[in-house]
């Protein structure tokens, strides 16, 4: 009994020196998927019964960002930027999304945050949807996916989807699958897209089960392999599970942790898991909604569980505005307007396509209540993690990237570049102080002017008046294209060392 006791003691003592070592704080990065601004019941009083109590509350005791934005109004190129800290439109995808058994975008030598972090001391993890390309191999170890084009989806007919089919029936699912633990993490368990093939669980590179079966017409998602009786509506619950249990697995060791945590919600499949079906009454994106926050409240309370709340950073954001798979109308029915204060959706350039929540909370450096009006973007996350960790950045690192630090303490954000704003199709715009530019894709287009301080649901166009000023941020973003950085820093290269392509502010 007395060594028992002794043993007890010895092994709380060890805990407390190691929780006390640490002196850098905890990361966590919660990503939904999906979920405008407006999403957010503390930033919209216009949302009916479609609350999120979890991400206020982290509002409340922390410091709530009005002027986020992603780096696109779509999917991987926002990841691209957070991980790499680099605008997507640097690398060969200049539009759109990587789709089906895509290639890696991430090149080999480019620095993610996991990275960084790892040479900082820290165990990295990430939990969720990658959606930046995977290597698949063949029963002799051969890549099998180089060779698809970027446009090459499982929904489009013909070679696409014959070069699509030829990878998929040529993986050998013993191999080793080549993604995030590939850049930095040193542990990942999620799938690329849930409503991609193949329909598996992916366990630190590996399939925990191979699929076997072709999914039914009848479920959501592109056409391809599964693992028979594969559930849509099991997906998030067992990202909340996994992602708690990397939070009390690392919390009792000394060094600290970071935490990618990339929800799948509440993204198309919408496929609420069954507690959470017709909770708010009002439709299943609603409940899914519901459901995401409750995925926050889980994580914020693991981390109150294990005595880490205080010392982790813990940011929620989403990665673009909401799709119109929500259906705004119906929402609207309900008392539910996802355009109570910015125009726009989804994959558009307007605001709702990429302004986005953002709170960032930290007790032990944050105060409580705080509001922040700076303009941000989800690219600056990896210098802020730089600076937080003491990590020093080279010229060739994070070159769109701006350390959110001094504004956690309350400073101001010096040389802070102009953001640039990018959607589905490949049109940019450029957002500077008070100012707007929305630059012609087509030539039957016109620039467009908006001054986001007196108009933010950008309703009067002040191109043709302020001509001067629209010639003025075109020049800026060509000069941050030409430059290969946005940042202050020695020049970079773009893809190929390109300049110029279609999107770009026209020189006539």
């Amino acid at each position: 009994m007395i060594y028992r006791s002794k043993k007890i003691f010895i092994t709380l003592i060890t805990i407390c020196f190691s929780l006390l070592s640490k002196e850098k704080p905890n990361i966590i990065f919660i990503l939904a998927d999906d979920m405008s601004f407006d999403s957010v019941s503390a930033n919209n009083d216009k949302i009916g019964n479609m609350k999120t109590p979890n991400i206020d509350k982290l509002i409340n005791n922390g410091m709530n960002f009005l002027d986020a934005h992603s780096g696109s109004s779509v999917c991987t190129p926002t990841r691209y930027g957070i991980l790499t800290g680099r605008y997507c439109w640097r690398t060969k995808l200049k539009s759109s999304v990587l789709w089906d058994y895509a290639a890696p975008l991430i090149g080999d030598t480019e620095l993610t945050v996991a990275e960084l972090l790892k040479q900082q001391g820290y165990t990295t993890g990430m939990v969720g949807k990658w959606h930046l390309g995977m290597i698949w191999r063949d029963g002799n170890g051969q890549i099998l996916n180089n060779d698809l084009q970027l446009s090459d989806a499982m929904f489009r007919p013909g070679d696409s989807k014959k070069r699509i089919k030829k990878v998929e029936a040529s993986i050998d699912w013993k191999q080793k699958i080549g993604g995030p633990n590939d850049h930095g993490f040193d542990y990942f368990f999620g799938l690329d897209v849930p409503n991609f093939p193949p329909y598996t669980w992916i366990d630190n590179g590996f399939v925990v089960e191979k699929p076997s079966v072709q999914k039914p017409n009848n479920m959501f998602g592109h056409p391809g392999i599964m693992v028979d009786g594969w559930r849509l509506e099991n997906i998030l619950p067992e990202l909340s599970r996994k992602s708690c249990d990397f939070i009390r697995r690392e919390s009792n060791k000394s060094k600290p942790f970071f935490l990618y945590l990339s929800l799948t919600s509440p993204h198309t499949p919408i496929s609420p898991s069954k507690s959470f079906q017709k909770i708010s009454g009002i439709s299943p994106y609603a409940d899914f909604v519901i459901e995401t926050d409750w995925v926050v409240g889980q994580v914020t309370q693991t981390l109150k569980d294990v005595n880490q709340l205080n010392n982790t950073l813990l940011i929620f954001t989403t990665d673009n505005g909401t799709s119109p798979k929500a259906n705004f109308a119906e929402l609207k029915k309900y008392g539910v307007d996802l355009h109570n204060n910015f125009k726009g959706q989804k994959a558009q350039i307007w605001e709702g396509g990429h302004r986005v929540p953002f709170v960032a909370h930290w007790p032990d450096k944050i105060r409580s209540g705080k509001i922040n009006n700076t303009p941000i973007c989800l690219n600056d996350f990896m210098a802020t993690c730089a600076e937080i960790s003491g990590f020093k950045l080279e010229d060739k690192h994070a070159v769109d990237s701006t350390s959110l630090l001094p504004l956690f303490m309350e400073k101001k954000l010096l040389n802070r570049p102009s953001i640039i704003h990018h959607d589905i199709v490949g049109r940019f715009s450029i957002r500077d102080g008070d100012w707007k530019c929305i630059f012609p894709l087509h030539k039957n287009e016109k620039y467009q002017l908006y001054n986001m301080k007196t108009d933010p649901k950008e309703s009067r166009d002040l191109a043709e008046q302020m001509p001067e000023k629209v010639l003025s941020l075109g020049v800026k973003l060509q000069s941050y294209v030409k430059n290969g950085r946005s940042t202050p820093g020695q020049s970079q290269i773009n893809w190929k060392n390109k300049n110029h392509w279609p999107g770009l502010p026209r020189n006539d």
